[in-house]
């Protein structure tokens, strides 16, 4: 025998019975707990809340049915079953008043009362997969939410650090961007150096969410050992551009020790580097709560910290080329004087001297950019950017043609446009290529050439520029993008799941707190059947019965029987699955006045005054009669709420609840009006929000408006509310008339 997940409370004054049924049920769920009396059944409950309760009705200090009602009063989804010897109908009936699932005489088939436990286990086994289901689809909308803000923000990182360079200013705006949109507690960057051949790391630069220590001054953090520490492992892994990630209670005891005493619970550390060197990493730290990250974010951020590679690369490039551009300025001026002292002593020293400077004004013109001059395809000479971009020294290129340094996709047009070009034809401004680096591997560039005339040859001056950093993010977007539609996509289909899942949990909600009006309208007709078979049972025994008699009798049980029929088969239909619904033509009031029988005795016995002030003629809208129940029942039972609350403070108050139908513009209006404790004003934007509600857990989810809004949109219709606290609040429906024919 399988045993049903769940924990189960039995509750039997008699100890033969409690040490046989303990034995009993033990195999048949996962834990059972007993109680000798209902007072110790209520607090045992109090202290533990159990799946299902099983009890005795006569017991000492407090009988079943008085635990039933005080257990129902703090959860009034507790699951319970009565198993009792007393099986008058007044304990049946006063059972279901109270919410009971089953009612079992004893002495009890233990296959019956194992069947009735299966039957409870798969629905509390179901309400507890939903609840795991909604934990899981929020979960994914927030990673989703965030992922975009992330992707966001790397995109504004890039842009900000091409428009205006890399400083420290940009470098803790895009810290401060970073930490805010992933939501963590700090971000920061530790940059690796070397003394005397050993390396180290120290933090350089931090950002923290307010009210989170600081650790940019922690001594311990300015210079740690890379090979000789309790990092090491962090070394090893980020050197190989693998990302540090986890929970710190799950890290190796040494690093444990480090982390923690800075208030870390989980982390994520990715690696940077710069022209393939490991040059640190940029790390994210949360203090509050423990976080796992996705690989969508762990992709994002090691977009972000590629970038900042980049932009590390590019800083270093410029100033090198500062250096470059100052030696050549000073081998410059020392030509430019030995040229002074020649011109002394030759004539013709003053021409040479001209073409020398035309020719470096040419090459150095722009020198943010490789330059390279080129005469019939042949390479004369580069300048440093050149070298830079494509790591060639000049020895290795100068005398070669250039189309042996780009990748053979691109060679056919680069030679064209070079011919083209030369001839006075018409060549794109630029464009982009890939070249082939000194270490083999490709690069993207952007290529602008000049036609110019090079000691009497017609020649082209090219500029360089280097896009690959460019083009790398470009390329992480798009894969970024691609892999982002698709899990929106899925997503948008579970919430569609979820929501008819929401949909048929607010209807069995309902009909759990209907089960006193519904087992009311049934009474009824069996009161009838039952009064009518006494009847004849007398004609009988008085020997008058005729035939014309016992036919009017058998009828009348014939139409009770019918009407028992048609209320089981409302009750099936509307507690049937959502997507089973179907729109037809439905006669607004008479939804109304059969919503009202449901739950009028309820109010009734709530000292509640139901008025319904209902238009005379027939109002016709195309919509499901069940769905439209569905919305009355769940805006009954918020101002059935709001009446109890504002009784507890006001216990003369005259309770009502007004229901209005009238029909005007080709539209249908019903307004449901009380006079409880109101909505403040803050709130009302919020009382159509999925789980928004003012209740405590036992009281409600917040499922029912956001329900009932998305029921009455899909029948083309608006719902209105306006409420003063402690007045009034009133709900107004409009739905597009039809017409009845």
């Amino acid at each position: 025998m399988n045993k049903c997940d769940i924990s189960l409370l039995y509750v039997e004054d008699e100890l033969i019975l409690r040490s046989v049924y303990e034995k009993i049920l033990e195999k048949k769920v996962r834990l059972i707990q007993l109680a000798e009396n209902g007072e110790e059944a209520y607090n045992m409950y109090l202290d533990h809340q159990y799946d299902l309760v099983i009890t005795d009705i006569k017991m000492p200090l407090m009988n079943g049915l008085d635990l039933v009602r005080k257990i129902r009063k703090i959860n009034p989804s507790a699951r319970i079953i009565i198993m009792s010897a007393y099986g008058e109908s007044q304990y049946f009936m006063r059972a279901i008043e109270y919410g009971v699932k089953g009612f079992l005489l004893k002495p009890v088939d233990n296959e019956r009362l194992f069947q009735t436990i299966d039957e409870q286990a798969r629905e509390i086994l179901l309400e507890r997969l939903m609840h795991i289901e909604e934990e899981k689809r929020k979960f994914a909308e927030e990673s989703l939410l965030r992922n975009e803000k992330i992707l966001q923000t790397v995109s504004d990182a890039a842009e900000m650090i091409l428009r205006y360079g890399l400083s420290d200013e940009i470098i803790l705006s895009i810290l401060s961007q970073l930490g805010q949109t992933a939501n963590v507690s700090r971000v920061y960057i530790f940059e690796n150096f070397t003394i005397t051949d050993e390396a180290f790391c120290k933090q350089t630069y931090e950002w923290t969410k307010q009210g989170v220590s600081k650790q940019i001054n922690n001594t311990e953090l300015q210079a740690i050992p890379l090979y000789n520490s309790p990092i090491v492992r962090w070394t090893e892994s980020l050197s190989n551009r693998i990302p540090i990630s986890g929970l710190v209670k799950d890290f190796p005891e040494t690093e444990r020790e480090i982390l923690e005493s800075q208030d870390i619970i989980s982390l994520l550390a990715v690696p940077i580097f710069v022209h393939d060197e490991y040059f640190g990493l940029i790390g994210f730290d949360d203090c509050v709560e423990e976080r796992s990250w996705s690989v969508i974010e762990t992709n994002a951020i090691i977009t972000a910290a590629n970038i900042l590679g980049a932009a590390y690369h590019r800083e270093r490039i410029e100033n090198e080329l500062k250096k470059l551009n100052l030696e050549l300025e000073t081998r410059v001026y020392e030509r430019t004087k030995e040229l002074e002292i020649e011109i002394i002593e030759k004539n013709n020293a003053e021409s040479l001297l001209r073409d020398s400077e035309e020719k470096y004004r040419l090459i150095f013109e722009n020198a943010n950019d490789g330059i390279f001059l080129s005469s019939n395809k042949t390479i004369q000479f580069i300048n440093p950017k050149s070298y830079e971009i494509s790591g060639y020294i000049p020895e290795r290129i100068v005398g070669k043609e250039f189309d042996e340094f780009i990748h053979p996709d691109y060679r056919e047009k680069v030679v064209k446009n070079h011919f083209d070009r030369m001839a006075g034809l018409y060549v794109p401004e630029s464009y982009d290529i890939q070249i082939i680096t000194a270490n083999g591997k490709l690069k993207w560039v952007e290529i602008k050439s000049n036609r110019i005339i090079w000691d009497g040859i017609p020649s082209v001056l090219t500029f360089m520029t280097d896009i690959q950093a460019r083009k790398d993010v470009e390329y992480e977007l798009r894969e970024l993008n691609m892999h982002l539609e698709d899990r929106i996509r899925h997503e948008l289909e579970q919430i569609a799941i979820q929501q008819d899942l929401l949909i048929q949990k607010n209807k069995l909600e309902s009909l759990g707190e209907l089960s006193a009006g519904i087992s009311h309208e049934i009474n009824q007709p069996l009161g009838g059947i039952s009064f009518s078979l006494d009847n004849i049972l007398n004609e009988l025994q008085s020997g008058n019965l005729t035939n014309e008699y016992l036919k009017n009798k058998i009828n009348f049980i014939f139409s009770d029987i019918e009407r028992i029929q048609k209320i089981i088969n409302h009750v099936r239909i509307f507690s049937r699955d959502n997507q089973d619904i179907s729109y037809e033509m439905v006669e607004v009031n008479d939804v109304i006045h059969h919503t009202a029988a449901l739950v009028n005795r309820q109010y009734l016995k709530s000292e509640i005054s139901l008025i319904l002030e209902l238009e005379n003629t027939p109002l016709y809208i195309h919509g499901s009669p069940f769905q439209l129940e569905q919305v009355f029942l769940n805006m009954l039972s918020n101002s059935k709420f709001a009446l109890e609350k504002k009784a507890e403070n006001n216990n003369s108050f005259d309770k009502k609840i007004v229901i209005r139908s009238w029909q005007s513009n080709k539209s249908i209006y019903i307004e449901l009006k009380d006079n409880g404790i109101g909505i403040p004003k803050d709130l009302l934007l919020k009382v159509f929000d999925p789980f928004f509600t003012t209740k405590n857990v036992i009281e409600g989810t917040g499922l029912g408006l956001s329900i009932s809004y998305g029921i009455i949109k899909r029948m083309q219709g608006e719902i209105i509310v306006e409420s003063i606290v402690n007045e009034f609040s009133r709900f107004l429906i409009r739905i597009p008339q039809q017409s009845s024919e």
